[in-house]
Parts: structure tokens; C-alpha cells; sequence
């Protein structure tokens, strides 16, 4: 499929370029969503486009406090810290959840966002 999709490209003139995908679910969701109110395709394909122009994706200042910050890494390492702190925190049951807490409480808090989780899930 990509050779099929790379001969239609070169032959209307276009350039495909291939981006990495890591962390694009977590920029998706932390980042653009709330910040633009996209639906997730959309905010996917922003993402997609942005990293086909070379453009960085920092951390959301609401959750730059809750990773470590060291200057010599890549912004990816910042992403995964970002997507371990999510994981671990039990406030994300699914993706739809992303649509209803602010940012940075769910880390800020664990313990009370635990309670909020299982109470959500005992309504769903």
C-alpha cells in the first residue's frame, strides 16, 4: 500500500514524507484537544502534519511541573514521562475521559483522582 500511495504521489508532482508516530495519542489528547476543542481525528491529523513540517511538541505547561526536565534529552522522553505519570495515576479508565478532567489535576492529586475514577466507573 505505501509503494502504491509513494507512485501516485510521484507522479502528481507531491512528496510523501514519513513521520514517526510515537506519542501521537498522548499529544492528541493532552495537547490539542482541549486547546483547540478538535474532535480526535482531527487533532490527529494536526499532530501528523506538525511532525511532517519538523515542528516540536512540547509539553503543555500544566504538566511541564510534573515531569523532569533535562535539556540534553529529546522532547519524547518528556512525552513518555508524561504517558507513564497518565498510566499510573488510574484517573484515565478510557479516552473518553480526557474529555472531562483538566490536565494537571489527576497528577497533581492521585489519591483524590483515584476516588473520582472509581466513582466514574461505577456510573459508566
Amino acid at each position: 500500500m505505501f509503494k502504491w500511495l509513494n507512485s501516485i504521489f510521484y507522479n502528481r508532482g507531491m512528496e510523501s514524507i514519513a513521520v514517526n508516530q510515537a506519542y501521537n495519542s498522548i499529544i492528541v489528547w493532552v495537547k490539542y484537544i482541549k486547546m483547540y476543542v478538535l474532535g480526535s481525528d482531527e487533532a490527529g491529523g494536526l499532530v501528523m502534519a506538525r511532525r511532517g513540517m519538523r515542528l516540536c511538541e512540547k509539553i503543555a505547561g500544566a504538566l511541564s511541573g510534573f515531569v523532569e526536565v533535562n535539556l540534553t534529552q529529546h522532547v519524547r522522553n518528556l512525552w513518555n514521562q508524561v504517558n507513564n505519570k497518565i498510566k499510573h495515576s488510574g484517573m484515565v479508565i478510557n479516552r473518553h475521559t480526557y474529555y472531562y478532567i483538566s490536565n494537571g489535576d489527576f497528577l497533581a492529586n492521585p489519591e483524590r483522582s483515584l476516588r473520582e475514577a472509581q466513582a466514574l466507573e461505577k456510573n459508566a
